[in-house]
């Protein structure tokens, strides 16, 4: 068969790469506090943190299925599904942003170094190979740490509260360790640059597997964005599959 090469949109993987409103990074006065993390109760346990941390890693370990949808900089909005086995190496999500000047759609396939990308108004798939792809390129590279940004998340959180059996309240640092996006969680495209630490909550099941991580962002130059993350069916097999007929990416999309 003769093997076919096709175009890759670069804009269905790094169209949703915006840079955050920046605001002074000094802690909130109490007023500006959210209802939800000022009224946390004391921790029952000596280090809610560690607590939170460990049902974090835990959840991010095994197998499971996501959603997403939130707020965006400059009236856009984010809507997506997922799911990743980090032990078989199997990826897909679907992530769509709507409103603003540029919106995008589309679809991505990762099982061991390939990828499969599809924007949301084209049948066809195209295959990249991760092998091929320098580590440093935003457009083209996949994360096999850290795909859906819920280890840079949880290395981000400073303060935690346990607000019943089943909740967690508290503070992070959007601007993590470096300027590699990682919210929303599941849909990593804000890449947030001296914001002052906002707030989180996360809920748990009966299990301690992590159910919904929502976080709230105030840009200085337009509304509070808020990004609301579920998991569901953690441990369970996934089908993940590599679709046919995919078309080979450019040559040229390699670069030496």
């Amino acid at each position: 068969m003769k093997q076919r090469t096709t175009l890759l949109v670069l804009g269905l993987t790094g169209g949703l790469l915006i840079a955050a409103g920046c605001t002074p990074k000094t802690e909130p006065t109490s007023a500006e506090k959210p209802v939800q993390v000022t009224t946390a109760v004391p921790s029952p346990t000596p280090d809610a943190r560690s607590e939170l941390v460990a049902e974090l890693q835990r959840s991010q370990g095994v197998a499971h299925r996501y959603a997403v949808r939130g707020g965006l900089p400059e009236g856009q909005k984010v809507t997506g599904t997922g799911a990743f086995d980090p032990k078989k190496r199997r990826f897909q999500s679907t992530v769509a942003v709507t409103g603003g000047k540029y919106p995008s759609a589309g679809s991505r396939i990762v099982i061991g170094t390939d990828s499969y990308v599809r924007p949301s108004d084209d049948k066809d798939w195209v295959h990249v190979d991760l092998k091929r792809v320098k580590r440093d390129d935003i457009f083209l590279r996949f994360d096999w740490v850290d795909p859906t940004g819920l280890k840079a998340f949880t290395s981000s959180i400073i303060s935690v509260d346990r607000v019943d059996p089943h909740t967690y309240a508290g503070r992070f640092d959007p601007n993590g360790n470096s300027t590699t996006s990682f919210l929303p969680v599941g849909a990593p495209s804000i890449v947030s640059i001296g914001t002052r630490l906002a707030p989180f909550r996360i809920t748990t099941d009966d299990a301690g597997w992590v159910t919904s991580i929502t976080v709230e962002l105030s840009p200085n130059d337009g509304p509070k964005l808020t990004m609301t993350t579920t998991m569901k069916d953690h441990g369970k097999p996934l089908k993940i599959n590599a679709p046919k007929g995919a078309g080979e990416a450019a040559d040229f999309y390699y670069r030496k």
